[in-house]
This record gives C-alpha cells, structure tokens and sequence, in this order.
C-alpha cells in the first residue's frame, strides 16, 4: 500500500451507505458543466511556504502529514505540480489571475523608493481574478488570509464579498471559516483559506515538537534570537552544525504537523456538516522552503526544486476519481480548472489551462523571480533544467546574434539632431546603445537659470537638480548659466520633469545635441518616415537618418504595425532578448537535488531549452505589465513583515 493509500487520518468519520444527492449532480455534470440546480462549494486551502517533499503523500517518510495524507487518498493528486514563483508576493496574484509574473507585474513586497521608504507592488484593477469570476457566477466569496504581503490594499481582495487578512493562527482562521459556514445562505461559496503556521519562523506548540524532538542539546535555533536569525545563518555569520541543522528540520516537521492537525480539524468540521462532500477542495501552496539544500534557509530569491515543486490535490464530491496523475500541474492552472469544474466560462487570456482537459501536449514549467537588480527565470523540459540569471548592472552589451536585431520598443537608442518645441526632435543618426541603463540622458545648452535656482531647463524639461552637489560640496548648479553646454542623467518624475542623479558640463569637442533613453513605442506616420516614443521625446525618423546597429528598417514600408508602450524596466521581456545573462543546467535525472551545474558539458541539451526561453520571453512580452503601481507599507506591516525574516 503506497503512503497515499486511505488512512485513519483524524477528519475521517463512517462514510455514509450512499452518495449524496448533490454528489450525484456533480458527478452526473462533471466535465458538462455542473447543473444549476445545485452548484458545487469550492475551497481552496493554501498552505503558505509547504514544499511537496514533506508530505507522506509525496514520499517523506516521517510522520508530518496523516490528515492530508488521508485527504489525498480521497483526491486527484498531481504528482509533479509546480509554483510560478518561490514566494508568496508573485506567486497568490499568479494564482489569482492564471498569468505569469511578469504579466500582472507583482514582484515586489518590501521595495525601497526613492527616500527609502518601503513599498509594496499593487495588483492592477485591470486584472480579471478567480474570485471574480465566482462572484460573478453568483458565489459567495470569501477569504480568510494570514501573510502580511497579501493585504487587501495591495489589490489582491479583487472579487471577495469578505476579505478577512490579518496575523491568525490556523485554529483562528479555521474558527472564522467554520463561523461562515454556519449561516444560512442560498448561494454555493468560494473560500480561500490561506495558513501561515508553517512559515518561518518555526515555532510549533510543544505536543509537536516533542513529536519531532531527537535531542535534548540545546542548538542555535534555541540560543539565538529568532530576529534576523536567517539572515546571520544565510550570510555565514552563524555556521549551523549538524545538530543545528537536525533541530532545523524538526522545528520544521513539527510545524507541518501542527499544520496538518488543524486541516484535519477543518475538513472533520466540514464532514459533520454535511459540506464536504457538496464541496470541491483543492490544497496547495505558493511556494517551497530552502533547508540548506544550497546553503541558505528561505526562499524567493533561488528557482531550486525546495521552493518550486509544491503539493496540488484536488478532492471533487464524495472523492470521485481519486487517484494519481502523472502530467504537470502548475500553480496558473488552478484558475481555469476551478472555473472548468463549477461550470464557469473563465475570461480570455488565461495562460493556464483546464487540468480535467483531455491534453497531449506538456504545458511550458515556466518559474521567475525578481528583486532589485537580480532577474531569474527558469524553465523545465522532462528531465532538464534551464536556469537563467540577468543582474542589471551587467547589461553591459547584447549577445551575440547571427543578424542584427529590428528596432523595437524595449531597446536603448541614442539620438542626434535638431531639438524643436514641443520636446520633439528631428533625428539626424540614430545608433543603438546598452540596454543595461534605463535613465535618460540627454545633452545640450542650458535655459532658464537664474541666480539662486537650482533647477533649469534643458530641450522643454525641467531640469531638478537641487540634490547634486559638485566636487566643493556645494550645488552643482552654481556657476552654472543659461547658455551653458551640461550633459544630465536622471529618471522622469512627471511630465516633462527629470530628476537628475548625474550632471557633466560639457567641452567644446564634446558639444551635441542629443537624447539616450529606451524606446517605449513605435509609430508609422507616413511612408517616408515613422516617430520613435523614448524618454519622453517624439524622435522623427526619416530617409534623411542615419540609422546604425539595426536591421529591417525600410522606410518604404512601415516599420512597426504595433503601438504597444512599456516601461523602462531593466527586465522587461524585450529587453532582456537582447541582454547578457549568466546560465545553469541541472540534470534531475541524475542530479535530483540541482547540485551539479552541466551547462558546459551538456550543450546539446542547453540549446533547445535557450530557444525555448526566448520564445516564452517573445511570447509574454505581448502582454507583460507596464507602470506598476505601488502603496507605501505602513508600520504595522513593516513589523509583521519582520517578524516573519522579510526584513532582517
């Protein structure tokens, strides 16, 4: 009998002789929609940081998990189920919306702006959510969620009719779910339940670490702070010892179980109703956890197995067809299957797919992560692994390529010419230039400066440099005059407004009019000529430009059909089709726990997977976000996000 074979979990009570009468609907309509006489509930249960190896069900051999063990004897389990991203910020807006990172645009939690106050990434309005599309379809909606990163103000209680977040322990917010199931409704719901018990810091109640407990010494997890803790182990200040990292995994274990023990009470709770079996039921998580697989303890910055590979199960009315699947489920698929089964049209454009569908092919196992100046994307094909990593800093010239590359928004151009009103320039020479920089540039003579201003004009922007200061300590802007020659560096901070973070007066040899920045958008205007949005600048190009470093410009056609504008982002999928990177394969066949890197010995498997990549990055680019808002993270978030190690 294998480890997911039915055991005496506790939520198990005496099956009854026969089906309910809304199973019976369900199975009758499975696949056809469901009847609209009685519509299944449908709860998705999330446990937060619960990598698949340390479930009975996926093979561990402690004693972590009997509750959903005997759950996932009663349900689809998809054997090979991965996240889209190694943390929770990225990872709930991908489950949200079925839709990779890079295109709802959430990657940040704790990002610094400019000042260094701490933001966090918005999910847009724009974006169409699971929740929505059930309370759409006259459900209950409602959520119960512990994680600081997923508060309601960062757009992600889109579609909830109740979105209850706040610190809980999994006996409260169970409480809160089974008070909800309590009241009289007409409706069928749509819960998400989301537990943080198994995160760190681990800290379970007594009765399970003394489950898990295998020595009395005491170890640097019983010493140290718990404060900043993964940040001294991770950045080798403290070294663990081999008893240090034995309490580590049983602190760890003992939390899953403790974990385990209160789903066990949920779905008990839930039987005694009568609800379980009028309910779909699917349990997963957002990510994994690192253990010192690669020598660090946490998660979101690597794209190894322990944060990517996560439990995905599926328990449909009366545990009709349970069993094993063997195909790839992936956290963006959770969407659509749902939807699929509740007989619900989901909006166009998901990327994931129905896991019910009668499909052949292998979906692309696609995971990404980004913060500041580091970019990673991985990409699986049956036994190998590509992993690329892109740091902004290094963008310092394009890969090679057999032809050179077509003008297009994304890339980093430099401008010559004749300056008009209007900030619109008639372009002289165009060259293409490194797209690691994003800021503008821009060069020529100076305007609009009187005595004591430290800001001035420059081609119709403003020029706000009052935060520089020259090499005598005092503003680079005294001494400066109208009519003076400056190069300037900076970001748009408004319409027509650069913040300048780098300042040049410039010699007479070095005098040009002349603007740097990356396109944004390309727009034919007639047959003898197109203009280029960059920097916010209109550039006119005609038959008169040079134009070096580009192929596939003809003038007599129209060079680009698209008006599609994205930001300047270091990372954006067009960019980085042009941009260096560094690059790692795994064999898993041989090599399960990604430690050897065979990217030099193996390049006949490296090549299909770097073509691969590129078209998923060609693909996304289409429809990546663009201008990502942020919302300023208040103090009360700011400690439970350090509680939790996110700022250590």
């Amino acid at each position: 009998m294998s480890v997911c074979s039915r055991r005496a979990g506790e939520f198990n009570l005496p099956r009854v002789a026969k089906r309910s009468f809304a199973a019976l609907i369900f199975i009758a309509s499975f696949g056809l929609g469901c009847a609209e006489e009685r519509r299944p509930n449908v709860l998705v249960i999330l446990i937060d940081a619960l990598r698949a190896d340390r479930l009975g069900c996926y093979g561990y051999p402690r004693s972590t998990s009997p509750n959903i063990d005997a759950f996932a004897a009663e349900s689809v389990v998809f054997d090979h189920a991965y996240a889209q991203s190694p943390w929770t910020k990225p990872s709930i807006p991908t489950l949200f919306t079925s839709l990779y990172p890079v295109q709802h645009g959430v990657y940040e939690g704790e990002a610094h702006a400019r000042g260094g106050a701490l933001e966090s990434d918005v999910l847009s309005q724009s974006h169409s959510t699971l929740a929505e599309s059930f309370r759409d379809s006259g459900y209950d909606t409602v959520a119960f969620v512990n994680n600081a990163h997923l508060d309601a103000a960062y757009g992600l209680a889109q579609g909830f009719d109740t979105y209850d977040h706040g610190p809980a322990t999994a006996q409260t917010i169970n409480a809160k779910f089974i008070e909800f199931l309590s009241e009289d409704r007409e409706r069928p719901f749509f819960a998400y339940l989301h537990y943080l018990d198994a995160h760190w810091p681990f800290q379970p109640d007594e009765p399970f670490r003394a489950r898990f407990r295998s020595s009395t010494r005491p170890s640097v997890f019983d010493r140290e702070s718990w404060s900043g803790l993964r940040k001294r182990i991770n950045d080798g200040t403290i070294q663990l010892s081999p008893a240090d990292l034995e309490r580590l995994q049983n602190l760890h274990d003992a939390g899953i179980a403790q974990m385990d023990h209160n789903i066990g009470m949920l779905l008990r709770s839930m039987q005694e109703r009568g609800l379980l079996d009028e309910t779909i039921v699917l349990l997963t998580s957002d990510h994994g956890e690192e253990l010192m697989d690669h020598g660090r303890i946490g998660h979101g910055g690597t794209l190894y197995r322990e944060v990517i590979d996560i439990p995905l199960m599926i328990r449909l009315p009366d545990g009709a067809r349970a069993g094993r699947r063997d195909g790839v489920a992936r956290l963006i698929d959770v969407f659509p299957t749902l939807a699929a089964l509740a007989g619900i049209k989901p909006p166009a454009g998901l990327e994931g797919r129905n896991l019910f569908a009668s499909e052949t092919a292998v979906p692309e196992i696609v995971a990404e992560t980004r913060h500041k100046q580091t970019y990673r994307v991985s990409l699986r094909r049956g036994d190998w692994k590509y992993v690329r990593t892109y740091r902004a800093k290094r963008f310092s010239s394009e890969r090679p390529q057999a032809e050179q590359p077509h003008l297009e928004p994304g890339m980093r151009i430099k401008a010559k010419g004749f300056f008009l009103p209007n900030r619109i320039v008639q372009a002289t020479k165009i060259s293409r230039k490194d797209p690691g920089d994003d800021d503008l540039e821009i060069s020529g003579v100076v305007v609009g400066l009187s005595p004591g201003d430290r800001s001035f004009e420059l081609h119709g922007l403003k020029i706000e440099a009052e935060d520089l200061l020259g090499p005598n300590g005092m503003p680079i802007t005294d001494g400066l005059h109208s009519g003076d020659w400056v190069k300037v560096e900076g970001k748009l901070i408004g319409e027509g407004v650069l913040r300048a973070d780098k300042f040049k007066r410039l010699a007479k040899g070095d005098r040009e009019d002349e603007i740097e920045a990356v396109v944004v958008r390309i727009e034919a205007t007639s047959e003898a000529g197109f203009e280029i949005a960059a920097g916010g600048f209109r550039i006119t190009v005609t038959r008169d430009t040079r134009l070096r470093g580009f192929a596939g410009v003809d003038l007599r056609k129209t060079p680009i059909d698209r008006a599609d504008a994205i930001s300047d982002d270091p990372f954006s999928p067009t960019r980085l089709l042009s941009a260096k990177f560094e690059e790692q394969l795994f064999d898993l066949a041989r090599d399960p726990g990604e430690q050897v890197d065979r990217i030099s010995d193996e390049p006949a498997h490296a090549e299909p997977l770097r073509k691969q990549l590129d078209a998923w990055l060609l693909r996304v680019s289409q429809s990546a976000a663009k201008d990502v808002a942020r919302k300023s993270l208040d103090a009360a978030t700011i400690e439970e996000l350090r509680a939790l190690g996110y700022l250590d």
